[in-house]
C-alpha cells in the first residue's frame, strides 16, 4: 500500500489502481477509502487514485491538527503533486464532494472533470443540518454505534460491512468530528457558478434530502452540468447500486476524452 509524507510528518495512504486518465475519489467523514471498494474495477478503464485522508484509515493524525474542508482540500493538492498530476478527474462521495468542490474553485486549473455522488455545495435545510450535528454528536459520543450504523446502510455483504467497521474504527474521533462539523458550516454556493470543467451529479431517486440539490447545481451551471438518478437506493448508491455507480463514472470519463 503507497503513502506519501506530508510536509507535517504526516503520513496519508492510498489506494492505486490501473492507467489513464486520473480519478481521485475524496469519501466522507469516517468512512476512509474502503467505501470504495466497488469502483476497484474500473482500474480497467482509468488510473483511480483513493486516499484516506488524514485521521481516517490508514493514514495518521496530529491531534494539533486543524481539520476542515479547506485542510483536506490543500492535503489533496499535496498528494497530486507528489504524484505529479498536474490535473485530475475528483470524485467526491456526500460531504467529500465539498472538498472536491472547494478544490475546484481555488484550484480549478487542476480538475478536469467534477463527479459529486450524493453532493451538495451547502447545508441549506434544518433536517440536514440535524444529521450532521447528529453524525458529530455520534462520532464523538458512541463511535462503536456510528460505525455499524453506516456499515449496515451501505451494504448487505457481510464481509464488506466487516471491512468498513474494522476502517471506521481506525478514524481520529477529532478528525471525524471536525470534518462533519466543517462540512456543516461550509457554503460554496457562490463558488460553484465559477466552475468550467463538465460536473456530473449522481443521485438515489429516495435521497429527497438531498438530491434536491440538483436544482441548485442547474440553475448555477447551466449547461455544463448533468444529473442522473439511480432508481430505488437513497444516498449510499456507491455500494448499494455500484454497478449503475460505475457506469456512469465510466460514461463521464468517456466523454471527457472525446
Amino acid at each position: 500500500m503507497p503513502y506519501i509524507t506530508l510536509r507535517n510528518n504526516e503520513t496519508i495512504f492510498y489506494d492505486e489502481y490501473g492507467s489513464g486518465t486520473p480519478v481521485l475519489f475524496i469519501h466522507p467523514p469516517g468512512m476512509g477509502r474502503k467505501v470504495f471498494f466497488y469502483q476497484k474495477s474500473l482500474k480497467k478503464y482509468m488510473r483511480l487514485i483513493i486516499p484516506d485522508l488524514s485521521g481516517h484509515g490508514d493514514s495518521s493524525f496530529i491531534n494539533t491538527n486543524e481539520v476542515s474542508v479547506k485542510t483536506y482540500a490543500e492535503e489533496i493538492i499535496m498528494l497530486m503533486d507528489e504524484l505529479s498530476l498536474k490535473e485530475v478527474v475528483l470524485y467526491g462521495y456526500s460531504a467529500g464532494g465539498m472538498i472536491a468542490q472547494y478544490i475546484c474553485s481555488y484550484y480549478k486549473e487542476r480538475v478536469k472533470g467534477l463527479i459529486l455522488s450524493g453532493g451538495y455545495p451547502a447545508v441549506l435545510n434544518l433536517s440536514f443540518q440535524f444529521e450532521h450535528k447528529l453524525g458529530m454528536y455520534f462520532a464523538a459520543n458512541h463511535r462503536r454505534i456510528l460505525t455499524n450504523v453506516l456499515a449496515i446502510s451501505h451494504t448487505r455483504n457481510k464481509k464488506l460491512r466487516k471491512t468498513l467497521k474494522i476502517h471506521m474504527d481506525k478514524a481520529h474521533t477529532k478528525a471525524w468530528y471536525s470534518y462533519y462539523n466543517s462540512a456543516l458550516c461550509t457554503n460554496l454556493i457562490k463558488n460553484v457558478s465559477s466552475f468550467q470543467m463538465p460536473v456530473l451529479l449522481i443521485y438515489g431517486d429516495k435521497a429527497d434530502m438531498i438530491n434536491k440539490y440538483v436544482r441548485i447545481y442547474r440553475k448555477l451551471l447551466n449547461n455544463n452540468v448533468r444529473a442522473v438518478f439511480i432508481k430505488g437506493v437513497g444516498h449510499q448508491h456507491v455500494t448499494k447500486k455500484w454497478k449503475q455507480e460505475n457506469y456512469f463514472i465510466y460514461q463521464f470519463l468517456n466523454k471527457l476524452k472525446g
